[in-house]
């Protein structure tokens, strides 16, 4: 059977997740019409979110959060929600027995606290430590998956990914939507991986130089053979990472990286 298409698509996440950006470009993927909580609040009060909590407090906030929840649950189309929309068991309560589909944009902390330093305009941001982002963090991840109906791993996926996934949510058999998640999972993780390997070739850059100043050799050979004898210790217990897996990727990042510090050095 498939999965039936929603009239009403909820999408729930942390602050910075990034359910603006998606649930805008869900919408023009599938032509529909968009919704954010936020900015409903915004027209409703006159006032912006900063300062509404300021004049209000948080939970002068919250309240005017619940009652435009409460109304948007029969709107034909995408709404974005805060991401302390979790913290009302009022809001609990309307997700729960609501008639929409429920999306949680999962991600994780470091790439949410990126984007938030970027934005800049979050209240939280401004008044919470790392620390208790953290904890934050881990007070509202299992009350989202408790009201969500499907799970979308976010990491490393552009907007228009991450929007073509839910899109495909609802041209899914239900037997396949496991294998679908799960595919989503690992999605992110290549990404993330592909991610670090260009910060390391950054790195590899600045190492070039370093090299130059000093008159280094580009390969350090007892260093390579080091760091592969560390990493085989440390997965020694592993029965999906080899050494022979070990080996061959670091083989890989090695010449990439030689290659790289060559071409840079003019060697």
């Amino acid at each position: 059977m498939m999965i039936k298409e929603p009239e009403t698509l909820i999408l729930v996440g942390f602050m910075g997740a990034g359910k603006t950006t998606v649930g805008q470009e869900i919408a023009r993927q599938h032509h529909s019409q968009f919704v954010d909580i936020d900015s409903e609040i915004e027209r409703i009060a006159k006032q912006s979110i900063p300062e509404l909590f300021r004049s209000r407090g948080e939970a002068g906030f919250r309240q005017i959060e619940s009652e435009v929840l409460a109304s948007l649950q029969t709107f034909k189309g995408i709404v974005a929600t805060g991401g302390g929309v979790v913290e009302r068991m009022e809001n609990l309560e309307i997700l729960k027995q609501s008639a929409a589909t429920v999306i949680y944009l999962h991600g994780n902390l470091e790439s949410t606290i990126n984007r938030l330093l970027i934005e800049g305009q979050r209240p939280l941001l401004q008044e919470k430590s790392t620390a208790d982002f953290f904890n934050l963090w881990q007070l509202r991840d299992p009350k989202y998956k408790m009201i969500a109906n499907f799970t979308v791993e976010t990491v490393g996926k552009t907007p228009e990914r991450i929007a073509a996934e839910i899109i495909a949510l609802f041209s899914t058999n239900e037997d396949e939507l496991a294998l679908l998640q799960l595919r989503s999972e690992i999605d992110a993780f290549d990404r993330q991986i592909f991610q670090i390997i260009e910060r390391r070739m950054q790195v590899v850059t600045a190492v070039a130089h370093y090299k130059a100043q000093f008159g280094m050799a580009t390969i350090q050979q007892e260093r390579m053979r080091n760091m592969r004898t560390l990493l085989k210790y440390d997965f020694e217990q592993s029965e999906d990472i080899t050494d022979e897996m070990i080996d061959q990727i670091m083989t890989i990042l090695t010449s990439s990286a030689i290659a790289k510090e060559n071409k840079q050095l003019k060697r």
